[in-house]
């Protein structure tokens, strides 16, 4: 079987992040200039690992950081909708430190690996999003590239790593992970970068 390597990175800041509002696929916000600028920052840990195309969130967040990864390696972007965030419901957009008090054990539980059913009022859970991206993985790994790039969000992107059992303390925005695909079935390589 082949091996088919993917560089998962999470998309630069919004005014949205840096409002401390919690951000799910309900909400679409550009990046702003510092989030440009940390797309740009993301090039360089990218550029060395020759990514041939890179699929992305159809949020505007996600899709803009792919577009300028991929402007700068010369790989094209490819819009897969599965990869967009976690639907939020009732949190969407609203400040984090009101859903601390209104729902703290969702909150709090958010990034923690064993609390995968929790779920915002009206939202999707946590386990619903990360089988969707996980779903949408193992389709992608069928596509005639070796090494691709996959432009996502910090809910789902930490519900993978749980999912594969990578600790981390928080994912800032651009981070990155390096997962695999081989006769062995999927890991991560390494941590977040």
């Amino acid at each position: 079987k082949m091996r088919k390597d993917f560089y998962v990175f999470r998309h630069g800041e919004t005014d949205l992040n840096k409002q401390k509002r919690w951000q799910g696929s309900g909400e679409d916000y550009d990046l702003n200039a510092t989030g440009v600028a940390q797309a740009e920052l993301a090039v360089n840990k990218l550029k060395e690992k020759k990514l041939e195309v890179i699929f992305s969130s159809p949020l505007k967040r996600a899709l803009h950081t792919a577009e300028i990864v991929g402007k700068a390696v010369e790989a094209e972007v490819r819009v897969e909708n599965d990869l967009r965030e976690c639907f939020y419901g009732d949190a969407e957009g609203k400040p984090i430190a009101d859903l601390e008090r209104e729902y703290p054990d969702i909150l709090n539980n958010w990034y923690n690996p064993q609390y995968l059913d929790i779920r915002f009022p009206g939202g999707e859970s946590k386990a619903e999003a990360l089988n969707r991206v996980l779903a949408r993985l193992d389709k992608l790994k069928n596509e005639p590239y070796g090494t691709m790039g996959v432009a996502i969000h910090g809910g789902t992107m930490g519900a993978l790593l749980g999912h594969f059992k990578v600790s981390f303390a928080k994912i800032p925005n651009c981070a990155a992970f390096h997962l695999v695909y081989d006769a062995a079935g999927w890991r991560v390589e390494g941590g977040l970068f």
